[in-house]
């Protein structure tokens, strides 16, 4: 019942401060301009208070703590945590590279237990998986199985949607504030079956990068 009462209290509170704009100000063109200008921060509301939410109601599947997936009509599309996961898993003194290192980290551990799902008959191996990639060099999404292309405009249209959400994130694993250059933004595509056949290759990368965090501790 715990896991309930927290989503569901976010949830009420996520409610009421979409609302309170509206509540707060007199009718006509005030209510127009509080929606103009909370638009961008609806995002970042909804990451924050409705992960607990869509991950009980399995709009969100979690592979790791920091790796998820929603279904599409095409498959499944992987997403690197949201803001309440951030908030969860990462500490603020290692914003920065180390937070990168532990992100790139969670989302090879969920890419280990997708090939597991695989291998145990949990996932098909036709299943489609796509991502908007901010984490890997082509070269890089390569050695994983991924097929590396420009992103495609419904992925633009919803990085748009969640721009200020995904300007917090990358500025918290950079460790600076910055924007998310769209015009950058990248799609990488692969299957269940292609990840399963580079499963010995994440697990490459992962060992080095776990022995990387060993010899900075």
């Amino acid at each position: 019942m715990r896991p309930w009462l927290i989503a569901f209290t976010l949830a009420g509170v996520f409610i009421l401060l979409l609302g309170l704009p509206f509540v707060l100000l007199p009718k006509g063109l005030y209510w127009l301009l509080a929606a103009i200008l909370w638009l961008p921060f609806i995002s970042v509301l909804e990451s924050l208070l409705l992960t607990p939410l869509y991950a009980l109601i399995r709009r969100f599947t979690y592979y790791s703590p920091l790796l998820l997936a929603t279904a599409s009509p095409q498959g499944l599309d992987l997403h690197a945590g949201t803001l309440y996961d951030y908030l969860t898993h990462l500490r603020w003194r290692d914003r920065g590279a180390r937070a990168q290192r532990q992100v790139v980290r969670h989302i090879l551990q969920g890419l280990l237990a997708i090939c597991d799902a695989v291998a145990e008959g949990r996932l098909s191996a036709h299943t489609e998986i796509t991502a908007t990639s901010y984490f890997f060099s082509n070269n890089s999404a390569e050695k994983l199985g991924f097929v590396a292309g420009k992103a495609f405009s419904g992925q633009k249209l919803n990085l748009l949607m969640v721009f200020l959400s995904l300007a917090l994130r990358l500025s918290f694993i950079r460790g600076r504030w910055c924007w998310p250059d769209l015009k950058q933004s990248k799609s990488i595509q692969t299957t269940a079956g292609e990840l399963l056949l580079h499963r010995a290759m994440i697990v490459k990368m992962l060992v080095r990068m776990q022995r990387g965090d060993t010899s900075r501790g």
